[in-house]
């Protein structure tokens, strides 16, 4: 073969070459995802990251981008594919925005009738709060069922400062309108809430009456770190239901004992949301098939945080645990 022959076949192959690898890369099966900016968000994300890219084949580039109305426009226009973990009772742009049933275990739990430019699928994360005691205290007491039996196991809860009455420690700040006080005594629960001005004031309060096997009632939300490091039971406070005449102002006017501030606080079925246009694309119906069955679980969330906030784990770094520690996840899969 003379020189120029062999320069002209030594320039095919590498424009070849160079064409097959720019094919599969424009065909390569790549997603954008916002990183939300707080752990349990990070680390349901994570999870979801995890196997698309580890079991899928996609690569999933991350993008710092705040909660809200403005990323739920981001994901419309088409410059964010998915984000994870929407909490509806903190996020108003899902009523606009979504346009179809969120189910949970076959259950439509909301009805939504927006424009439909965003689509979404539950996590399997259920945003909760209640009144919770130690698992301890329930094994101990295995006729307490319910907050119905708080008052029998009253001066068990006593402090005190509560004199003969039980104590709550209470939802920690006033502002954040939990109306505890008022729940006990439409209960008719001979309870005294108490708040303490923080959060990091109820959890160390009620993290030192665990660590000394006392009994006590506490309210807190779920998913949540305390969780991970201890067995708390809820007390199962009446279902939520609304009640259209009470407001804060004038909270004395109530609809009774079966409704709020009586009852539980809302559930919030937390979702991940998406640009349908996106995942509608052939190559992306894998994913999409991934996360109409996602399926997380507050435990398992309660059980990383502690790995990330307490023991140092980076995020990827506990979830990756987690992962190798169970095959729950594959039943996610397409």
């Amino acid at each position: 073969m003379n020189k120029s022959l062999f320069l002209k076949t030594f320039a095919a192959f590498i424009l070849s070459s160079f064409l097959v690898l720019s094919a599969g890369t424009a065909n390569a099966k790549r997603l954008t995802a916002a990183v939300a900016d707080w752990t349990g968000g990070e680390i349901t994300c994570q999870v979801a990251v995890s196997i698309l890219e580890q079991e899928l084949g996609y690569k999933v580039e991350r993008i710092v981008f705040p909660s809200g109305t403005g990323l739920w426009e981001a994901i419309s226009a088409g410059d964010i594919d998915f984000a994870c973990e929407s909490w509806p009772g903190y996020a108003e742009a899902d009523d606009v925005m979504l346009n179809a049933p969120l189910i949970y275990d076959g259950e439509v739990v909301v009805e939504y009738s927006g424009t439909g430019e965003v689509i979404a699928f539950t996590t399997g994360i259920i945003g909760a709060s209640d009144y919770y005691v130690p698992k301890y205290f329930v094994d101990a007491n295995p006729d307490f069922k319910n907050w119905e039996d708080l008052n029998k196991f009253k001066a068990e809860f006593a402090t005190v400062e509560t004199g003969s009455k039980g104590r709550l420690i209470g939802c920690p700040v006033a502002g954040w309108n939990c109306h505890d006080q008022k729940r006990l005594d439409l209960l008719g629960l001979d309870f005294e809430a108490v708040e303490l001005g923080t959060e990091v004031a109820l959890l160390a309060e009620a993290q030192g009456a665990y660590d000394r096997q006392e009994p006590f009632l506490m309210y807190l939300w779920e998913p949540h770190f305390f969780f991970g490091k201890n067995e708390m039971v809820g007390i199962q406070l009446p279902p939520h239901n609304a009640c259209e005449t009470f407001t804060e102002a004038n909270n004395w006017k109530d609809c009774g004992v079966g409704s709020w501030p009586a009852t539980n606080w809302p559930k919030d079925f937390t979702m991940n949301y998406m640009n349908p246009a996106v995942m509608e694309k052939p190559e992306n119906a894998e994913a999409l098939a991934f996360f109409k069955k996602m399926k997380f679980q507050n435990g398992d969330q309660a059980k990383m945080l502690v790995r990330v906030d307490s023991d140092g784990l980076s995020v990827e770094e506990a979830v990756q645990e987690w992962k190798d520690s169970t095959d729950e996840w594959q039943a996610w899969l397409p």
